[in-house]
């Protein structure tokens, strides 16, 4: 099976970040022509030049970019027209304080304080950690374990005290980094199953129709059905437990894991699945919805890293890569068509 890439984000921001560094020191001829001919090989390129560009509007930067591009840094009006893009979390936290470590690090400091996440100091009034659609937050528990919530997701704590400590998973996906404590059991309930750990860090999902997904990242875990034991699964093990009960364990590799877990850093990673999947995949971000009207384009193998709801970027790529072109319901929803 032949899959298709969508553009290599990772690689455009990571040159993106390399040439805003560069720009603050002032280019030569050669480099501003050089900088045109990379920002024209990929609308990636361009994407990712135009985001990075705007977080520096103080800096001198912008007035070389103004020299380099006459035109402005805007891309095709046909992306534009598709959809306006959400704030993005990423970019308002690393707006910050990146300015002076980007000149001095470079690339580095784009997934060091891109990554979509909001610590939140934990209060003892606290009883749930939310998320909205779109958003991925981390908060600190009082034992010092951790959690990473992805969007339109809900953690409850049942109890957390010197005995025990139990938390429900009772909607969407969070990652359960546990801090070591053999006296206090760490317990996760989601559904009718209970997933149980000492000191570990594991990614539970809890999907619409009630299946769970449950992967280890370190250490073991206990899964309890019931208040029964019903296995144990070990780092890079991951269980799928259907809505009828049934299991199935996988070993995943660790390129495998991190895809699963891209959500942490603002991405979807796919890796062949069909692009009906990937984009009800990518809906878990966006309130838009999708539907692709050809079934041939809807078994188009789709491999690649994409912005977690960001919906221009993905019409681009789509349009860009796959030749398909998309429109505006009257509902707000999008047709995706093959090209004529």
């Amino acid at each position: 099976m032949n899959v298709t890439d969508f553009p290599d984000l990772d690689r455009a921001r990571e040159e993106a970040a390399q040439w805003i560094a560069r720009l603050d020191r002032g280019l030569s001829p050669a480099e501003r022509e050089e900088l045109k001919c990379w920002r024209e090989a990929s609308p990636a390129n361009a994407r990712a030049l135009r985001q990075l560009s705007e977080l520096w509007q103080e800096l001198d930067v912008m007035k070389v970019l103004a020299d380099v591009f006459p035109g402005g840094l805007q891309e095709p009006a046909a992306l534009h027209a598709a959809a306006p893009a959400p704030a993005r979390p990423w970019a308002r936290a690393m707006a910050a304080g990146v300015v002076a470590a980007l000149v001095v690090t470079g690339a580095a400091v784009w997934f060091n304080h891109g990554a979509r996440t909001v610590t939140t100091t934990l209060r003892a009034a606290v009883q749930s950690f939310e998320s909205a659609l779109g958003e991925q937050h981390t908060f600190p528990l009082a034992d010092g374990s951790q959690l990473e919530v992805n969007t339109d997701s809900l953690v409850e704590v049942v109890r957390l005290d010197d005995a025990v400590r139990e938390l429900r998973l009772a909607r969407g996906e969070a990652l359960f980094s546990v801090a070591h404590d053999p006296r206090r059991p760490f317990r996760v309930a989601v559904g009718t199953h209970t997933v149980e750990a000492v000191g570990t860090a594991f990614d539970i999902r809890l999907h619409k129709d009630g299946a769970i997904d449950v992967l280890v990242t370190e250490g073991r875990v206990r899964l309890l059905s019931g208040g029964t034991p019903a296995g144990l699964l070990e780092h890079g093990q991951a269980m799928h437990i259907g809505i009828d009960g049934t299991t199935r364990v996988t070993r995943l590799d660790e390129e495998e894991m991190t895809a699963r877990l891209a959500w942490r850093r603002g991405m979807i990673e796919f890796r062949g699945q069909p692009l009906a999947e990937a984009l009800a995949e990518f809906s878990r971000y966006t309130p838009v919805r999708f539907e692709v009207t050809d079934p041939a384009a809807a078994r188009i193998p789709i491999g690649g890293t994409v912005p977690a709801g960001d919906v221009e970027w993905l019409l681009e790529a789509l349009r860009t890569n796959f030749g398909l072109e998309s429109s505006r319901g009257p509902d707000g929803g999008i047709r995706i068509t093959p090209q004529r």
